[in-house]
C-alpha cells in the first residue's frame, strides 16, 4: 500500500485518503446505532451508559488498530 489511509496527529488519527473517511463514517454510524440499541433496552441512564462505553472502548480499539497499520508513520 502505498497511500496512507490515516495520518497520525499525536494520539488521533487522521483520515487522509476516501477509504479512511468511509471507515471513520462507519465507526461513527455503529457508534450511533450502537447507543439507540443498548438504550432501547436498558432501564436506566447508567445502565445505558455503562454498556455504551465498554462497547464504545472496543470499537475505538479496533478504529486504531486498523488506523495504525494502514498510517503513514507504520508504512516506513
Amino acid at each position: 500500500m502505498k497511500f496512507p489511509w490515516f495520518k497520525q496527529v499525536g494520539i488521533l488519527f487522521i483520515p487522509s485518503s476516501i477509504i479512511g473517511w468511509l471507515i471513520l463514517g462507519c465507526v461513527l454510524i455503529f457508534a450511533v446505532y450502537l447507543f439507540v440499541d443498548i438504550d432501547g433496552r436498558s432501564h436506566s441512564a447508567s445502565d445505558t451508559l455503562m454498556s455504551f462505553v465498554s462497547n464504545l472502548f472496543i470499537v475505538i480499539v479496533v478504529y486504531s488498530s486498523i488506523a495504525y497499520f494502514s498510517s503513514r508513520s507504520s508504512l516506513k
